[in-house]
C-alpha cells in the first residue's frame, strides 16, 4: 500500500517567556525551525532527552499551543493555531496522566460523546451507539459508558483515553508518554491495542516516548530532538543499526521496557 504525505511541519519554533532576574523576562527558545513529515499510516517516534522539546512540539502538533513561528499543514491546509473545531477532528491527543486527562465528575460515556457533540449533527441515539461501538474497539464493556473514573482501574483508564481519541475517526493520534504509567503488563496490551486500531483505522501516529524497546517495535521512523533542533529524522532501523551519534547511542541504551 502507497503511503501519502499526510502531516508537514515546516519551520517550527516555539518560544516561551520566563521571568528573570528582577522580573525582567527572559525568551526560552524550546524548538528551533523544527520540520518534518508524517505519511498516512505512519508511526513517528519523537526522541530526546528531558528539555529537549519533545513534549512542545506534541503540543503543538495537537493545538494545545500555538508556535512562535513556522507552519504545519494537514493534506495542504494550513493548521491554524486556533482553529480547534477543524484540528480536533483530524489530530487528537493521548496524554501520559490517564487520572488527570479524565473528568472526575462526569461518566466515561459522556466524556466520550463530547466530541461528537461539538463536531458531529448525530442524535442522542446515534452518540450513545458510537460510545458503545468505541468502548468495544478498545476492550471495554458499553456498560463502562456509565462509570465514572474512580471506578476504573489504571489500564481502563488509558483505555478510555484512547476512545475519547477516535471517537471522531482522526486521521493522526499525538500520544505524549502514554505508556509510561502503566506497568509492564499493562503496557503491553495497551501497545497491542494501538497496534491494532491502526491497522483497522488506517491512522497515523506521532508517539513521544523515553522507551527504546516500544520504539522500535511501533514507529517507522524516529525523529531525535537535541536542545530543540532536529539531528536526525530516518527509519527506525537505520537510527538504531547504524547511528555513531553518542547522544543518539545514549537515548537508546535506556532501560525502560515493554514488559
Amino acid at each position: 500500500m502507497t503511503m501519502t504525505e499526510l502531516l508537514r511541519v515546516s519551520e517550527l519554533s516555539k518560544d516561551y517567556l520566563h521571568k528573570g532576574r528582577w522580573w525582567t523576562p527572559k525568551r526560552i527558545r524550546a524548538l528551533k525551525q523544527v520540520s518534518f513529515s508524517l505519511k498516512s499510516g505512519e508511526t513517528l517516534a519523537i526522541i530526546g532527552e528531558t528539555g529537549s522539546g519533545k513534549s512542545s512540539l506534541a503540543r503543538l502538533i495537537a493545538g494545545a499551543e500555538s508556535p512562535t513561528s513556522g507552519q504545519i499543514f494537514l493534506r495542504d491546509t494550513e493548521l491554524k493555531p486556533r482553529d480547534y473545531s477543524y484540528r480536533c477532528r483530524h489530530i487528537r491527543m493521548v496524554f501520559q496522566d490517564s487520572e488527570a486527562s479524565l473528568n472526575p465528575h462526569l461518566t466515561i460515556g459522556r466524556q466520550l460523546e463530547e466530541p461528537l457533540l461539538f463536531n458531529t449533527s448525530l442524535n442522542a441515539s446515534q452518540r450513545r451507539e458510537a460510545v458503545a461501538e468505541a468502548l468495544k474497539k478498545v476492550g471495554l464493556l458499553p456498560e463502562h459508558a456509565v462509570f465514572h473514573c474512580h471506578m476504573m482501574s489504571m489500564g481502563q483508564k488509558q483505555r478510555a483515553c484512547i476512545a475519547r481519541a477516535i471517537m471522531l475517526n482522526p486521521d493522526i493520534i499525538v500520544a505524549d508518554e502514554a505508556l509510561a504509567a502503566l506497568d509492564s503488563s499493562i503496557r503491553a496490551q495497551i501497545i497491542n491495542l494501538l497496534l491494532d486500531l491502526q491497522r483497522d483505522m488506517n491512522m497515523s501516529y506521532i508517539f513521544v516516548s523515553h522507551s527504546p524497546e516500544i520504539i522500535r517495535h511501533m514507529a517507522d521512523r524516529i525523529l531525535v530532538l537535541r536542545d530543540g533542533e532536529v539531528i536526525a529524522n530516518a527509519p527506525t532501523e537505520e537510527i538504531f543499526e547504524n547511528n555513531p551519534d553518542s547522544y543518539i547511542q545514549s537515548l537508546l541504551q535506556q532501560t525502560y521496557t515493554l514488559g
